[in-house]
């Protein structure tokens, strides 16, 4: 298998491992964000311990990694408090088209005009998601919607950057998940109630760790080094739609016309985003 194809296997799984956030934090609701997410992290970190020496490659490279990881869950988990889920998540998943929109500022690479289609039939798709369970967007929710902004902007930007930065080992993955979880229990201690964990919570947990926390994670990286920005981005727009059928299949969510709509529309602006697939186009370097 090519560079190319590998990167977009890879960047498929962590997209289907991100996609089961929604339903296990559905499961998780009554647990502190910051205590799922500390110990969510740590359980990534994990499998990067049999390389312990490669887990922090550089000050810079660590630093950006932990605060990548927990600056997008934090705006991500704060705009839930401060706006509908329904509204913030909207906003959140504006994150793959800016990603695509940004390539070209930070690699020698152009958008073409499926690039620029894809990205709209994408937001568009995102805007009916959510309409069709009553979206009302309102000045009172303002400082929520600034925080699900800043996390659909830090996500794309933690990705480019560290694609800038060159290609680091696998197990610095660790690291950042290592450094990310630390913070996030350092804030679940200053701000929220202390939990006494059940065994039917911990195995969700742990099934959170050790998908959309670490493979995801792992996976995403080595997409990320390898392929194309461009792609990875594109294909990042199934993310919404594979977190709706979770929720319909796995949390008594009702599929409504609205979500089928938002479905082909979404679908439309990944398949944009493909045509990068084809080996006559360019490759971001």
């Amino acid at each position: 298998m090519n560079p190319r194809s590998l990167s977009l296997l890879l960047g498929l799984l962590a997209i289907v491992c991100w996609a089961s956030l929604a339903t296990l934090g559905n499961i998780l609701i009554h647990l502190p964000p910051f205590y799922v997410l500390g110990v969510s992290f740590l359980l990534g970190s994990l499998p990067a311990w049999i390389r312990p020496k490669k887990m922090f490659p550089s000050w810079k490279i660590s630093l950006w990694g932990v605060l990548g990881y927990f600056g997008y869950h934090f705006f991500l988990f704060y705009s839930f408090r401060h706006a509908p889920a329904i509204e913030a998540n909207l906003i959140n998943y504006l994150w793959p088209m800016i990603m695509v929109l940004l390539t070209p500022v930070f690699f020698s690479s152009k958008l073409r005009w499926y690039h620029y289609s894809g990205a709209a039939l994408a937001a568009i798709g995102s805007v009916v998601l959510v309409s069709g369970n009553g979206l009302e967007l309102k000045v009172e929710n303002l400082k929520g919607y600034l925080l699900a902004f800043g996390a659909a902007l830090s996500w794309p930007l933690y990705s480019l950057v560290k694609k800038k930065m060159g290609e680091v080992s696998i197990w610095s993955v660790g690291g950042f998940c290592l450094g990310a979880g630390l913070l996030c229990l350092l804030t679940h201690a200053w701000i929220e109630p202390r939990v006494v964990l059940q065994w039917h919570d911990a195995r969700w947990i742990i099934f959170m760790g050790l998908g959309p926390f670490g493979l995801a994670f792992y996976a995403w990286d080595m997409a990320m080094n390898r392929g194309d920005a461009r792609l990875i981005g594109a294909l990042s727009y199934l993310t919404p739609v594979l977190s709706t059928l979770g929720l319909v299949f796995f949390a008594g969510q009702n599929f409504s016309s609205a979500s089928l709509i938002a479905m082909f529309l979404i679908i439309g602006g990944a398949s944009a985003g493909l045509l990068d697939f084809l080996p006559s186009r360019e490759v971001v370097k």
